[in-house]
């Protein structure tokens, strides 16, 4: 059986890639290009650079194109994060699977890694994050200012919710903090994500900050260690 254009378009790029005619930090051509020498529609260009940004052989930012950061495709998830934008890429390209939406106090803990005052009532999310084959790639909790309560009937599945809290109310993300730990998954974590009790997984927790240096957002995620790959770009700064 012949394979679906995209897989065809994919396995072209890849090959480009692979081949070097497309090195490591250039970009590749735009959708508009592609769609005009491949004769084929957006939507089947966008398939075929999702299955790319998913093997890790691409980084997909707004408004700047696609660019190629590997050579060979890596297994399971790839997170490769230079900006805020990264992150609304990451969000448009999985799907949120909301499981629980609640305004509750905080606990603690919580309260402690936002930070803000125990007890204080914000809206709560919980959920799993679903890759484009359907299965579960992460867990999800996000924790949502009581300002932003508003949208709690309006989440997208797919798209990233700092952006739609931006948009809403007129408030800029100027900062995301994110801590990365290494530990056995909690055991709801590991049976959401069909894991075995006690098994290692990655926990990121990311705060989302305001212009004042306030927390608009904190989300918390965790991902099965060996299906996950983070990869990042260091450069020297200008002093």
């Amino acid at each position: 059986m012949r394979a679906p254009l995209y897989a065809q378009i994919e396995a072209q790029l890849r090959a480009a890639i692979a081949e070097g005619r497309y090195p490591i930090g250039s970009l590749l051509p735009t959708e508009a290009e592609l769609c005009e020498t491949l004769r084929v529609s957006r939507h089947t260009i966008r398939e075929a650079l999702r299955r790319l940004v998913e093997s890790g052989l691409v980084e997909r930012r707004q408004g700047a194109g696609t660019m190629v950061v590997a050579r060979e495709a890596q297994g399971g998830t790839v997170q490769s994060l230079r900006s805020i934008e990264s992150l609304f890429q990451y969000a448009a390209d999985t799907r949120l699977d909301i499981r629980s939406r609640r305004q509750a106090p905080l606990a603690l803990e919580d309260a402690a890694a936002i930070p803000a005052a125990p007890g204080e009532i914000w809206l709560q999310l919980e959920g799993l994050r679903i890759g484009q084959d359907g299965a579960p790639i992460a867990t999800a909790e996000v924790f949502i200012h009581p300002r932003f309560a508003g949208i709690a009937n309006a989440l997208p599945e797919r798209g990233a919710i700092y952006a739609m809290i931006e948009s809403r109310f007129g408030v800029q993300v100027a900062e995301v903090v994110q801590e990365i730990t290494a530990a056995p998954m909690p055991a709801r974590v590991a049976a959401a994500l069909g894991r075995k009790r006690r098994e290692v997984g990655m926990r990121f927790v990311r705060r989302y900050l305001g212009t004042d240096g306030a927390t608009l957002l904190l989300s918390r995620s965790w991902h099965p260690a060996e299906r996950f790959t983070y990869a990042m770009r260091l450069r020297h700064g200008s002093s």
